[in-house]
C-alpha cells in the first residue's frame, strides 16, 4: 500500500540542526520537542526531506503530511512530538497536540498521515 498525504501549503526553513524527513519541525529550524518545556518552540509543520545544518528544507504547514511514528498510533488520535526530541509523532491529548492521525501506525518507524493543526498545549 502506498502512503499518501494532502499537501496544501509549505514554507522553506533553514535547518539549524540536522533534520530527517517526516519529522515535526519548529519555526527556528530545529526538531519540535514536547511543549511547554520547549520554550516556545511550537511545531510549524513537517519536514519533506532531510537537511543538513544550514540547508533549506521544505516544511509542510497545510492540511496533512506523513510523520514517522515513535510508537503505535491509532486512527483519529491526537498527536504531538515525541518526548525524546526526535520530532517523531507520539500520542497526544485534547490539551497537548499539533495534529490528528488520519491513518494508523502499528509500531515505531512507520509513517502515519497527520492532519496538521495549530500546536495546542495547556
Amino acid at each position: 500500500m502506498s502512503r499518501q498525504f494532502d499537501k496544501v501549503h509549505a514554507l522553506t526553513i533553514i535547518a539549524a540542526v540536522a533534520l530527517a524527513a517526516n519529522r515535526f519541525v519548529s519555526f527556528d529550524g530545529t526538531l519540535t520537542v514536547v511543549a511547554p518545556a520547549s520554550g516556545g518552540k511550537d511545531c510549524c509543520g513537517v519536514s519533506e526531506e532531510s537537511a543538513a545544518i544550514g540547508e533549506a528544507v521544505s516544511v509542510i504547514t497545510g492540511y496533512s503530511a506523513l510523520v514517522e511514528a515513535s510508537a503505535a498510533i491509532t486512527l483519529g488520535a491526537y498527536v504531538k512530538p515525541a518526548a525524546d526530541g526526535s520530532g517523531k509523532a507520539a500520542a497526544g491529548s485534547l490539551t497537548d497536540h499539533c495534529g490528528r492521525a488520519l491513518s494508523a501506525a502499528t509500531a515505531a518507524g512507520q509513517l502515519v498521515e497527520v492532519q496538521i493543526t495549530e500546536h495546542v498545549h495547556a
